[in-house]
């Protein structure tokens, strides 16, 4: 499955709340309809980025876990 993304957040090094907030700006600078790769290893911002798309009007196009990292697909 390939997602055609627009920008990468790598908060793989991040702590909570770090990449929740990096997530949130990087979302609220791009343009409408353009897509975010995050990237993360923590299963906190899992939880909280999974929060921050179900109260915000992002939508997760894709959520998947590979043996490392946490990726999420987030649409503005």
């Amino acid at each position: 499955m390939t997602i055609n993304f627009d920008t990468v957040l790598d908060v793989r090094h991040e702590d909570s709340p770090i990449p929740t907030i990096r997530t949130k700006e990087v979302l609220d600078a791009l343009p409408n309809g353009q897509v975010l790769k995050v990237i993360t290893n923590k299963e906190s911002s899992v939880r909280n980025i999974r929060t921050l798309v179900a109260n915000n009007p992002f939508t997760l196009l894709h959520e998947l876990k590979n043996a490392e990292d946490f990726l999420f697909f987030i649409q503005k």
